[in-house]
């Protein structure tokens, strides 16, 4: 598995085995370009050499949003990694992650 430590945009595959310390909340939000509203959820996920952010947005965050439990280890991959938005963002990693 990728360490999270080492993940960046530069790095277009990876799966990394994290635990979900944190969950928040589904939530609703409008669309900038007005074309509807959406869901979204966040995790903090944690590795032995860091944490990250992760967001899933859309038909996704409804998907995984009732699978995902704080406390339990799984892994992940096929998501995108961005620079992260500090305003949305407590950890400190330079990206997260989008899926």
């Amino acid at each position: 598995y990728f360490p999270i430590s080492e993940l960046s945009s530069y790095q277009p595959r990876w799966a990394l085995k994290a635990r979900v310390t944190l969950k928040g909340p589904l939530r609703s939000f409008q669309a900038k370009n007005g074309s509807g509203t959406f869901m979204v959820f966040d995790c903090t996920l944690l590795d032995q050499s860091g944490e990250i952010k992760a967001n899933w947005f859309g038909a996704l965050a409804e998907k995984y949003y009732g699978v995902i439990e704080q406390g339990k280890v799984y892994t992940f991959s096929r998501g995108t990694c961005r620079v992260a938005n500090k305003l949305y963002n407590r950890t400190s990693h330079r990206y997260e992650l989008v899926f």
